[in-house]
């Protein structure tokens, strides 16, 4: 008799999207691209707004014997400049912070708070930040060089 009962037991089922819901997600790595489209962003603002504002000086080296190269060159290394600057800062401040960050949350836990610092890593993304910088880079310096000294230095 038990049995018949047992048959007519329905349990509930799980909805398919809620079971999904559960599952980890590569929160680090989203973040992480998330960061470096809005850096790449920035920087991209920070070089056109610089050219823009830089126009009537950049009227000025070619008034004063700076070829197309020379200008292009001048603006190459302000970003370049820009970008070490950055790396030089960010990169202690972020294992700092990180690892500070990373120590709280594992006790929050009740973990080791051992964090781990890989090298390649932070050289690639190094490494990678410059050569981003350096190929954004060549918009805004290609239109630096095109510009002619007479229209620069009119006065407005």
């Amino acid at each position: 008799m038990a049995k018949e009962y047992a048959a007519s037991i329905s349990y509930p089922v799980t909805p398919a999207n809620l079971v999904n819901f559960g599952e980890p997600v590569n929160f680090p790595l989203i973040f992480g691209l998330v960061l470096i489209v809005f850096g790449i962003t920035t920087l991209m603002h920070v070089l056109v707004v610089r050219v823009a504002r830089r126009r009537r000086e950049a009227g000025l080296l070619r008034a004063l014997g700076f070829v197309r190269r020379q200008i292009a060159y001048s603006v190459w290394w302000q970003t370049t400049s820009i970008a070490l600057v950055g790396l030089v800062v960010g990169v202690p401040a972020g294992i700092a912070v990180g690892r500070a960050v990373w120590q709280e949350f594992a006790r929050s836990l009740g973990v080791l708070p051992d964090s781990v610092v890989v090298t390649w890593v932070i050289v690639a993304v190094a490494a990678g930040t410059l050569v981003v910088a350096n190929v954004l880079v060549a918009g805004p310096a290609v239109l630096a060089a095109r510009s002619r000294p007479a229209s620069l230095l009119r006065s407005e």
